[in-house]
């Protein structure tokens, strides 16, 4: 069999890499080629890296494949090391989806290189597979980058399963976020996203009591994710003495929620029942004072009506 493959001519290979641009063929020409074995690999070196990205992701995606099946692991180091970012956003977001393969294919060999070029890679770009690499190393060396990628839409849920990897290193850093002390911007509306997102990995990490007076703030904060999670804290850790307030957060933020919230509000309402039922009480009387009718398609009254149970009719 070595024989036969030492003999395969190189114009064989060179069709075969060409193929890789081949809707119905580069499937197999791919295959074929880690067929090969070694001889392939320069010919796949040359495409990789000499090529130009496409609009299309798959041809390169086959080539990263080979190269990983045939233990090439220097060529998507250097693939790596010399990314540019394309101008075009189609084409951009088509060598995202190829980072990202290349990424999982490189995780085959976990050495400190690789960890440190995925490491620098996703700082210059993060993709929802570099990050899901970096985050199969459980380092945290990683856990500032992937607080970072928390605002990033496409790469969040991935960042977050990241840092549940890590759940003390992560946590630690959630808290430092809080306090102001590192350098990823916290407050704001542009920190929003990651703001949410680390209250909610807060939530289920877990937060000692003397830190909820660093987190007693979120009540009030403008997005209601952000109020919840910091409701959902506080009732697990703030002294009984704050729970009117936090009762009154989630009172304050029940007129725009959405259906999820929504139940959510009520649970944790439900759960403190007796302070819940004299703040409802306390805020129909002040709305029906004012000639204010209930309207239950309103998530507000919604909850008013739940929390207070048969007290609240239509007519109210």
């Amino acid at each position: 069999m070595t024989a036969l493959i030492q003999e395969v001519p190189e114009q064989r290979i060179t069709s075969l890499i060409e193929a890789l641009d081949s809707i119905l063929d580069g499937d197999q020409a791919a295959e074929e080629l880690i067929v090969i074995g070694q001889r392939s690999v320069p010919y796949l070196e040359q495409y990789l890296l000499e090529g130009l990205p496409k609009s299309l992701p798959l041809p390169r995606r086959r080539a990263v494949r080979a190269l990983g099946e045939l233990g090439a692991w220097s060529v998507l180091i250097a693939y790596f090391r010399q990314y540019r970012r394309p101008e075009d956003a189609t084409i951009l977001f088509a060598e995202d989806s190829v980072r990202s393969f290349a990424a999982q294919e490189l995780m085959r060999w976990k050495s400190d290189e690789v960890y440190h070029t995925l490491l620098e890679a996703c700082r210059q770009r993060a993709t929802s597979g570099l990050v899901l690499a970096l985050g199969d190393f459980c380092r945290r060396e990683s856990v500032p980058l992937f607080f970072m990628v928390l605002e990033d839409d496409l790469c969040r849920e991935e960042a977050k399963a990241a840092l549940r990897k890590v759940p003390e290193s992560a946590r630690q850093f959630a808290i430092l976020s809080v306090r102001g002390t590192v350098a990823s911007g916290f407050h704001g509306l542009s920190a929003r996203s990651r703001r949410r997102a680390t209250l909610q990995l807060l939530h289920e990490l877990g937060v000692r009591a003397d830190e909820w007076s660093d987190l007693r703030e979120f009540l009030q904060d403008l997005d209601t994710d952000v109020a919840v999670a910091a409701a959902e804290i506080g009732f697990q850790v703030a002294p009984v003495h704050d729970y009117p307030d936090i009762a009154k957060a989630l009172f304050r933020i029940s007129s725009h929620l959405n259906w999820a919230q929504e139940d959510e509000v009520c649970r944790l309402l439900d759960d403190h029942g007796e302070i819940a039922r004299e703040l409802a009480q306390m805020i129909v009387r002040e709305r029906t004072s004012t000639g204010e009718h209930p309207n239950w398609l309103r998530s507000d009254w919604r909850i008013l009506k739940h929390v207070l149970k048969g007290e609240l009719a239509d007519g109210h």
